[in-house]
């Protein structure tokens, strides 16, 4: 049995107005190349995922610019040829980088020969800046977490090390001149590196899904003075030294089979969601369940640092009012006792608070006890958090000055510090759920409350110049995609001591609706999503399917089965439901999507009672199926 999607017939839902920029930031450019026992992928300006006979090695090497601020300017490929000769082959391209008052060319070129692959960098400034790094950047699968690597220095020395499983708040290797290693199936790599030091870091810090290898370390001062005409030339090789070939299996054949998911049993609950407070007015249709509305108060220079706090926890309080909602009040202050004062006429609304200082975005230890006594003093009762107010990065790096006696800890998540592709948005997704877990055991034992998150930073944690330009839009953040991307994110978020999550912002080119209040798909999905707060998520066992994201929720009519498809094609899985599930009658519904939408639930009648069928998404979508329980 077939069902269709819902049509447009909820109060509140709208059809995304189609984008012409993000169709094509999801379908990138790709080219495959493969020279003799080497394969890879041209993807935009990046040499993506590195194989050797089919096993991964690495996740990719592209060269970088960073400005001041360490912002990207935007390269773009302008010239791309290939040439092949036997088991040989040669790819060169050139990349201009534009954008943040940089002008930057370079010439990339990738020689593939049955020993080795080599990548050689050459760039040029077009003008003067200033840059805080330039040069290649070697990305590690997050699989080589707990590798052993031998890591060679500039002077000869060697180190024997390791890739660090919990995420290591500072660099693990350093003075690197090359890395060696050897995978699980008997090869053994050499890369090494000429043109400048190298040094990686844990760029799962910041919810990367890779280790970085990159040039200029960090003990160097920066930034620095870039003039008109001057080049950086530096180049990586990648060998394999040794092969044990009978080990070797191709990833084609361990991705072959039938694809196939099974629910199981209780794995979690729903976690508390929240919406972030919009700079400006909209107007948000009810969301019933949803826990707060989380509203960020930024100290501002000059004699009246807190003008316009009151209007924006007014504002926020209304919000919160709509939804049945509490307030998660996050604030920015150098004097935290002073500035609890500002807050007093709305503490009694709020679940939960945190201060953070303007310059180190912590909650300082310094000024912990103070903040404790004023806030008790004007009555706050709710949960009073410490953390950091940008990434985990440096919640990992300052734990140790970290309040301990904090009710909960906080840290935001976003994708997109270090790369702005849409592959590299998806890897971040698993990260997440190891950084929720690095948060919990920092904790030791306090539950920990997640976000915002949002697709693009929401300031700059890092610059060195103190700009502080208003948050960009993300382009993706209206389209379906948001929504399966967020249905991922919950989903990996979904776990013991994570108590609440906070999602984008409640209206605007960076919310969950526009300004009529018509919410956009991951808006759809995160109003279904609310009003099954607390409710038991069931563990699922998928067989080779990555990209789908399958969230079964136990509902007080039976099972609702969210699914989300991160890939650029149509996915098939066959679902065996648990048992007390009924596969027939359900209801498919595709957030933002039109009727004709490809979601579909094919009940398998044949199955001896059992409760199964394929279900069936179309690309870059979300969704839910409704299952009744058996009467």
């Amino acid at each position: 049995m077939t069902f269709q999607p819902f049509q447009y017939d909820e109060p509140g839902v709208s059809r995304p107005a189609p984008s012409h920029r993000a169709p094509s930031r999801l379908a990138p450019a790709r080219r495959a190349l493969s020279a003799g026992p080497w394969s890879a992928e041209l993807v935009g300006d990046e040499l993506a995922n590195i194989s050797y006979l089919g096993r991964p090695v690495l996740r990719a090497v592209k060269a970088v610019v960073r400005d001041q601020d360490w912002r990207t300017p935007q390269p773009t490929v302008r010239t791309l040829e290939v040439t092949q000769d036997n088991e040989r082959l040669q790819a060169g391209w050139t990349v201009r980088f534009a954008g943040h008052g940089v002008e930057y060319d370079g010439h990339l070129t990738a020689d593939f020969s049955p020993a080795a692959v080599e990548i050689a960098f050459e760039g040029t400034a077009l003008h003067a800046f200033r840059s805080n790094r330039i040069g290649l950047v070697v990305l590690h699968p997050p699989a080589d977490a707990g590798r052993h690597v031998t890591v060679s220095h500039p002077d000869g020395g060697r180190t024997p090390a390791q890739f660090p499983s919990d995420i290591s708040p500072h660099q693990p290797f350093m003075d690197v001149g090359a890395l060696e290693w050897a995978d699980d199936g008997g090869t053994t790599f050499r890369l090494s590196f000429t043109g400048d030091v190298f040094e990686t870091e844990d760029q799962r810090n910041w919810t990367d899904g890779s280790f970085k290898t990159y040039s200029t370390p960090l003990a160097r001062p920066f930034p620095v003075d870039v003039a008109a005409g001057d080049a950086v030339r530096q180049s990586v090789r990648l060998e394999a030294i040794t092969a044990d070939a009978g080990a070797l299996e191709s990833l084609e054949s361990q991705k072959a089979g039938r694809v196939a998911a099974s629910v199981g049993g209780v794995a979690g609950h729903v976690p508390k969601l929240a919406v972030v407070a919009a700079p400006h007015a909209g107007v948000l249709p009810p969301l019933t369940g949803l826990d707060a509305v989380l509203v960020e108060l930024i100290e501002e220079t000059g004699a009246t640092p807190w003008s316009g706090w009151a209007a924006r926890l007014q504002a926020a309080a209304d919000e919160a009012a709509v939804h049945g909602a509490g307030l998660d009040i996050r604030a920015v202050a150098a004097d935290p006792a002073a500035a609890a004062a500002e807050l007093a006429p709305y503490l009694s609304q709020a679940k939960r608070l945190a201060v953070f200082h303007p310059s180190s975005h912590l909650t300082e230890p310094d000024t912990w006890p103070e903040l404790k006594s004023a806030l008790h003093a004007a009555g706050f009762r709710g949960e009073l958090l410490a953390g950091v107010r940008s990434h985990f990065t440096e919640l990992n790096r300052n734990s140790g000055r970290t309040p301990s006696d904090s009710d909960a800890l906080t840290f935001s998540i976003t994708p997109q510090m270090h790369s702005t592709e849409t592959a590299h948005i998806i890897d971040s997704v698993p990260m997440q759920r190891l950084v929720a877990q690095n948060a919990l055991r920092l904790g030791c034992g306090r539950p920990v409350h997640v976000g915002p998150v949002t697709l693009l930073p929401r300031f700059n944690a890092v610059s060195t110049s103190g700009a502080a330009p208003e948050a960009e839009a993300d382009e993706l953040q209206a389209e379906p995609f948001a929504a399966a991307w967020t249905l991922a994110s919950i989903d990996a978020l979904t776990l013991d001591g994570v108590e609440s999550v906070a999602y984008f912002e409640a209206s605007g080119p960076r919310g969950i609706s526009d300004s009529g209040g018509r919410l956009n798909p991951a808006g759809e999905l995160l109003k279904e999503l609310a009003a099954l707060r607390g409710s038991d998520v069931l563990s699922v066992h998928n067989e080779g399917q990555s990209s789908l994201t399958l969230y079964p929720v136990v509902t007080s009519r039976g099972l609702a089965l969210f699914a989300g498809n991160l890939s650029a094609s149509a996915l098939g899985v066959e679902v065996r439901l648990p048992d007390g599930t009924a596969a027939v009658d359900g209801e498919c519904r595709v957030f933002g999507q039109d009727r004709g939408s490809a979601m579909a639930f094919t009940a398998d009648d044949d199955d001896g009672g059992t409760a199964a069928g394929r279900l069936t998404l179309g690309p870059w979508s979300a969704g839910v199926v409704r299952f009744p329980a058996v009467r």
